[in-house]
């Protein structure tokens, strides 16, 4: 995929179908107005808090991925990713429900599942074993998706894209989020699946 003024080749995960068709309209409309200049700052700064990963309260999304065990039920241990319809699926339990669901609810729901199905009193665990990619777009040498991880910043994210260009605003992003955008500084905290764009000088 070739975005960006320079036809910046877009680096990173590649994407998939369970990269929806919002997401990639996203990065083609924010491509085009990097293009013209016409991305600009939103007059909200983001919020200095971190995201609240690693902890029973953090609420999954699409990308995501779980690592489910079954205490002395090596067989029925697994990996999975919520897919484009916010599902995953668990051998034996089938299909359940993730996004926007933490992984305690989950856990609950498998142990449920396999109760019913094969198992008298199964011990389940679900953790999270990976995060949506961020991306990073805009005045970078290196725009795409890129990996999270805690604690993730913008100027962390800037640097996993090869680093600002010439053209950029050192001190200028804008960070798009469900629900949410705003204007972030370099030491403006990530959650998992942002998308980044640094702006350009007088953007």
């Amino acid at each position: 995929m070739i975005i960006g003024c320079q036809s910046q080749r877009f680096v990173g995960h590649k994407p998939s179908t369970r990269w929806t068709v919002s997401a990639v309209a996203l990065v083609g409309v924010l491509a085009l107005a990097g293009c013209e200049g016409g991305t600009t700052s939103t007059g909200v700064p983001c919020p200095s808090t971190k995201a609240a990963i690693g902890g029973l309260e953090y609420k999954l999304g699409v990308g995501d991925k779980v690592r489910v065990t079954v205490v002395g039920q090596p067989e029925l241990g697994s990996e999975a990713e919520v897919d484009a319809g916010g599902k995953i699926v668990i051998a034996l339990a089938g299909e359940i429900a993730a996004v926007d669901r933490t992984v305690s609810e989950i856990q609950a729901d498998i142990t449920a599942r396999l109760k019913s199905n094969i198992l008298v009193d199964p011990r389940v665990s679900v953790q999270v074993a990976g995060y949506r990619p961020v991306t990073v777009l805009g005045q970078v040498r290196q725009p795409g998706r890129y990996p999270y991880s805690f604690g993730l910043d913008v100027r962390g994210a800037t640097a996993l894209a090869g680093g600002l260009d010439r053209r950029a605003s050192p001190e200028r992003s804008v960070v798009f989020r469900p629900g949410q955008t705003c204007d972030a500084k370099p030491d403006t905290p990530l959650f998992p699946g942002d998308t980044i764009e640094v702006l350009r000088r007088g953007g």
